[in-house]
């Protein structure tokens, strides 16, 4: 018997409407319960033969939740479809836009700027002068791409966005003064690159700003002038990174990690949260910490810290006992 899902549920919230994924066996009896149509098993679950659900078995569920959910996404519902060209968008006479391209209300779209086939511009997004948007890129409402600045294809760029803002740089004066170096290079990102909202990319003092195919941003994430940063990093809500720093292939970073300027990190490096880099990473693996040091190291240390205060009064005590005067007393 053919089996239909209408919607897709965690296993504590699913009826029998509903397609469920169930890594645990826990999870899997909760779908069974609730007569859902369709479970999606880890591999290492056995079906009961009773059940009147269609079972599919995967060796990774998160990698099935990646192919399965997108058939259920509904986020192009968003973008008013009755109007591809909204009315009320401003579209320069000298700008190229694509074929099956969405506009929405109050885009501005500048001079000699190129529009890319099959995208989807949201509301009150500003892609300035002669910038480029990739085929088949989804840019959300309140996106801001400035001129020059490059997107791939199949890039989803989140709201409140902004690419191409100037890098901070100033130079100060005989008093004192700050005065601004302008920043004319660009940004230039690659193809299936997703950034979060609330997000800065800025343009290169002279350059370019370069983030790689595959990269993926969470949000209020900042990417200052002059950063490179190479194919399918993951970088985590907060992630911080100063001018002129490079970051290798196949990064991965926890939240709120800073990383200083002019710092140079290879391939597959993993940061956990928390983190700050200020010297170069020349061998791949887990680090963590502030000072950073390799994770294991660093997990010791966190233990260690737990200890400081015991250890002080201890210290304190045997000072005392042996008559002995601290030397901030002195």
């Amino acid at each position: 018997l053919s089996k239909v899902a209408q919607k897709v549920l965690p296993p504590e919230v699913c009826d029998a409407e509903t397609l469920v994924f169930a890594g645990k066996k826990e999870q899997m009896e909760l779908a069974i319960k609730a007569k859902a149509p369709i479970i999606i098993i880890h591999k290492s679950l056995t079906p009961p033969e009773d059940s009147t659900s269609a079972f599919f078995s995967t060796p990774a569920i998160p990698l099935a939740m990646s192919s399965i959910l997108p058939l259920f996404d509904g986020k192009m519902n968003r973008f008013s479809q009755e109007s591809k060209i909204h009315p009320q968008s401003f579209i320069h006479p000298n700008a190229h836009i694509g074929k099956n391209v969405t506009v929405g209300p109050f885009v501005s779209i500048g001079e000699y700027a190129r529009i890319g086939d099959g995208c989807t511009i949201g509301a009150n997004t500003v892609i300035e002068s002669y910038a480029v948007i990739g085929d088949h890129s989804l840019l959300h409402a309140l996106v801001f791409v400035g001129s020059h600045c490059e997107l791939g294809s199949h890039c989803e760029i989140h709201p409140h966005t902004t690419i191409g803002a100037d890098g901070f740089s100033f130079a100060l004066n005989s008093k004192g003064e700050p005065q601004k170096i302008p920043q004319i290079g660009r940004v230039v990102i690659g193809n299936h690159v997703e950034i979060g909202a609330n997000c800065a990319v800025d343009r290169a003092a002279l350059t370019e700003t370069r983030i790689g195919n595959n990269t993926k941003f969470d949000n209020f994430c900042h990417i200052a002038h002059n950063v490179t940063i190479g194919n399918n990093g993951l970088m985590a809500c907060s992630f911080k990174i100063a001018g002129s720093s490079h970051v290798g292939d196949n990064f991965m970073s926890g939240g709120d990690i800073c990383i200083i300027d002019h710092i140079s990190i290879t391939d597959r490096v993993v940061i956990a949260g928390k983190s700050g880099v200020t010297n170069n990473i020349t061998e791949s693996g887990q680090y963590g910490g502030y000072p950073l040091e390799p994770f294991r190291e660093h997990l010791r240390t966190l233990k260690n810290l737990a200890q400081v205060g015991r250890l002080r009064k201890q210290v304190a005590r045997l000072m005392k006992h042996l008559n002995l005067q601290d030397e901030e007393e002195k």
